[in-house]
C-alpha cells in the first residue's frame, strides 16, 4: 500500500506529465491523496504513471534519485522536493500541491512550531517501522522543510505527537531561536571518530 509521504510526489509526476490538464477524476485523487492520504487515489494515480515518468521527473527538476513509485524515498529527496514546491520550480500544478497538502491528514507538526511561521503542510503519517512527520514552511521569507524518518515504534497512535514535538524544539532551539552569527565567527567542534 501507498504510505503518506511519497504521495505528493506522485501527484507532481502525474501533474507533470499531463501538463496540468487533469481530468475531474484524477483532480481529486489529488486532492484525497494529498489531504486525506486515501491509498485507493493513490493506486488510481500510480497506475497513471511508470517509471520512465518518474525518471523524467528526476531528472527535469534535478532531484536525486528515489524510488517514490515503489515507497522508496531518502529524507534528502523529500527535502528536496519541499525546497522546489515552496519556491514554485514545478512548471505544472505547483501552488495546486501546495494548497493539497497545505490541508494535510494530521498536521500537528504546527502545534509545535512558533507562531510567526507562517505556511505550513505537509505529510505525516504512522506506519510502524517508518513512522515520520514531514513539514515545510516559512519563517519570515525564508522557506524551511524538515522531514524525519524515525526507525521502531517511536511514536504510535494516532497523532504521532513526539515527532512533531522533536521537529518544533529543533527549530525553536536551532533556527528561531538562535543568535545571529557570521562564519567567520563560528567555533567548529574537534571531528571525532565513532
Amino acid at each position: 500500500m501507498g504510505r503518506s509521504i511519497p504521495k505528493p510526489m506522485i501527484s507532481a509526476m502525474l501533474l507533470e506529465k499531463r501538463g496540468v490538464a487533469l481530468s475531474y477524476e484524477e483532480f481529486m485523487h489529488v486532492v484525497l491523496v494529498c489531504d486525506k492520504s486515501v491509498n485507493s487515489s493513490w493506486m488510481a494515480l500510480k497506475s497513471r504513471l511508470t517509471s520512465a515518468d518518474e525518471a523524467s521527473f528526476d531528472a527535469k527538476y534535478h532531484l536525486p534519485t528515489s524510488h517514490v513509485l515503489a515507497n522508496q524515498l531518502s529524507p534528502r529527496f523529500v527535502t528536496d522536493f519541499y525546497e522546489r514546491c515552496v519556491n514554485y520550480q514545478f512548471d505544472h500544478g505547483g501552488e495546486f500541491l501546495l494548497e493539497a497538502m497545505r490541508r494535510d491528514q494530521y498536521g500537528v507538526g504546527r502545534l509545535f512550531l512558533p507562531r510567526t511561521v507562517g505556511y505550513v503542510g505537509g505529510e505525516t503519517g504512522n506506519h510502524g517501522e517508518w513512522d515520520h512527520e514531514s513539514l515545510f514552511f516559512c519563517y519570515g521569507s525564508v522557506p524551511y522543510s524538515i522531514v524525519v524518518f524515525t526507525s521502531g515504534d517511536f511514536s504510535p497512535g494516532e497523532m504521532n505527537w513526539p515527532v512533531a514535538a522533536l521537529i518544533g524544539g529543533l527549530f525553536r532551539d536551532c533556527v528561531a531561536g538562535a543568535p545571529s552569527y557570521t562564519i567567520a565567527e563560528e567555533v567548529r567542534p574537534p571531528i571525532r571518530s565513532f
